[in-house]
């Protein structure tokens, strides 16, 4: 009996070695109404349950895959989907931010930096940590400016306490490696008329780090002959 049970199974294994089991790196994201039917009305468990899929995506059978071969498209929708169980959580923005933003194939990130974008716009005060990071993201990994600049411009509309003074400097961070002088200038002199105003209560350190950014842009400046005049010469 021994012997006929090897035999059938070394034939059976010969029949079907071609054969492999095909388990997709990303899934489709489940339907809204797919959640409704399977969240049995606690979409906080149901959100942590599909948070760890995600985040488990591309361990199959012991082995790993390089994000380059996932499918981002599908990995947004993941995102998305998520964000509407829980729009709060900061897993699923810390996800796309440190471990999916580091897939090999940068045209992916555009994708990650669409999720940022959507999530921190719901609430620029609270998210605007997301903001940075998308625009680190677009300006080191893209090497895109004009993309930089524009998270750059969203996060200096934050008026979260607990934002550091640099998160409204970042305009000008970026509009000079633009070489836009104009942008450098604006920024200093909202950050002037600001800490003038008290419309914000700024730190010993903060105040001492503005002072800096503002000496070091307005040298530069100088030195390049800079002419406050030209910002406004084209009117808008």
């Amino acid at each position: 009996m021994f012997v006929v049970v090897f035999v059938a199974q070394i034939f059976f294994w010969k029949a079907t070695e071609k054969y492999r089991l095909v388990d997709e790196i990303v899934p489709p994201a489940p339907s809204n109404h797919l959640i409704k039917a399977s969240s049995f009305g606690d979409n906080e468990f149901l959100f942590r349950t599909l948070a760890l899929r995600l985040q488990n995506s591309g361990d199959i059978f012991a082995g790993f895959v390089s994000l380059d071969k996932y499918d981002y498209s599908r990995v947004y929708d993941w995102m998305s989907t998520l964000d509407k169980l829980n729009a709060d959580s900061r897993l699923i923005p810390s996800l796309a931010s440190y471990y999916y933003a580091q897939t090999q194939n940068k045209g992916d990130l555009k994708y990650v930096l669409q999720y940022l974008d959507e999530h921190s716009s719901r609430d620029i005060d609270k998210n605007w940590w997301w903001l940075f990071q998308a625009t680190f993201i677009a300006k080191k990994d893209l090497n895109d400016l004009d993309k930089s600049l524009y998270f750059a411009q969203k996060l200096a509309q934050n008026n979260a306490k607990e934002a550091p003074i640099w998160t409204r400097q970042m305009p000008a961070f970026i509009g000079e490696k633009k070489g836009d002088s104009c942008m450098a200038f604006k920024v200093i002199k909202n950050l002037i008329d600001e800490s003038e105003s008290g419309k914000r209560q700024i730190s010993v350190e903060e105040m001492n780090f503005m002072r800096h950014f503002i000496n070091e842009r307005l040298s530069k400046l100088k030195k390049q002959n800079f002419n406050p005049a030209e910002c406004y010469s084209i009117k808008s």
